[in-house]
């Protein structure tokens, strides 16, 4: 059998794919790569089809290698990649011999990375997707973290396309990230003061960020409701606890949750914002139902674009 053994897994690296759908209600989030993008990418260089599977890194720090020879790449955050200490490009594919060391450490900006194998990661599919949901213990290596000694199953081997040039790099952020956000939820019900501290006030992200949610620090935002039923929550909804400073849910977030929330950050500036390091800054702006379309059509449209 084919495996990439595990020799350093990093802090937080885990198997991801494009998530699971409909399990929600099951009080199981979707899980799935918090870089669509570079998850993409990785899966168009190396021909894979879109529910393949890749080892997801936070902040690097994985070392792997192959039982047999392999085509990898490694896209997302910018890291220092190395094959047997010579150094490596990212976004472009590459040829691991059996036994040679995958060597990857953080790069100065940027948090997720992603090492694709050809053939995917070969784990079990668990309600339709092998993403990892390390809370629920559903998905994955065991429904973990990966761990040091690991030995993860690789699929049948394939040729990569020889014509294959396109990426979807990530993009450094900048000073200020300005997250779009559609309004709902509670929004009606907040007083205008609150939404325009909520749109007018820089916050920054805090080392609390992780997968389930990005915890933000800034003015404090009073909402004055006291008491809300439990509702379902959303990718991307913006909670706003007794604290009052915002957190924005991501990929795993609990199923349900009862803090107001005036609305929901749209998508692609989610991604941006997974990217984003402690100290960051960002910006909430609003944005109509219609201009989030658009703007998800045009990005549709870019990928469909670059990757072809």
């Amino acid at each position: 059998m084919r495996e990439l053994v595990i020799h350093q897994s990093g802090p937080a690296a885990s198997i991801q794919d494009s998530g699971r759908s409909g399990c929600l209600q099951l009080g199981i989030p979707p899980a799935g790569a918090m870089d669509a993008d570079a998850l993409a990418s990785g899966q168009y260089l190396l021909g894979h089809s879109a529910d393949e599977a890749a080892i997801e890194m936070a902040y690097g720090n994985l070392v792997a290698s192959p039982t047999e020879p392999c085509h990898i790449a490694v896209t997302g955050a910018a890291v220092d990649l190395r094959i047997d200490s010579i150094s490596a490009r990212m976004h472009t594919v590459l040829r691991v011999e059996a036994g040679q060391q995958i060597q990857i450490t953080p790069g100065a900006v940027g948090v997720y990375s992603y090492l694709h194998v050809d053939g995917g990661i070969d784990t079990p599919e668990t309600l339709g997707s092998r993403s990892t949901s390390a809370r629920e213990g559903v998905g994955g290596f065991d429904g973990r973290r990966l761990m040091n000694g690991d030995c993860l199953p690789l699929g049948e081997p394939n040729e990569p396309p020889s014509d294959r040039a396109g990426d979807l790099t990530h993009t450094p952020p900048g000073d200020l990230i300005r997250l779009r956000f559609v309004p709902g939820f509670q929004y009606a019900l907040m007083q205008p003061d609150v939404i325009a501290a909520l749109c007018e006030n820089d916050f920054v992200v805090t080392p609390k960020a992780n997968r389930m949610g990005a915890q933000l620090e800034g003015s404090r935002l009073d909402t004055g409701i006291e008491t809300l039923l439990s509702e379902a929550t959303t990718h991307g909804a913006i909670q706003i606890p007794p604290g009052g400073q915002p957190i924005v849910l991501l990929n795993d977030r609990q199923a349900v949750g009862g803090y107001p929330k005036p609305g929901a950050v749209i998508r692609s500036d989610c991604r941006r914002l997974a990217q984003a390091r402690p100290g960051q800054r960002v910006r909430f702006s609003l944005c109509s139902p219609q201009e989030a379309d658009r703007i998800s059509w045009l990005e549709q449209h870019y990928r469909d674009t670059r990757l072809s």
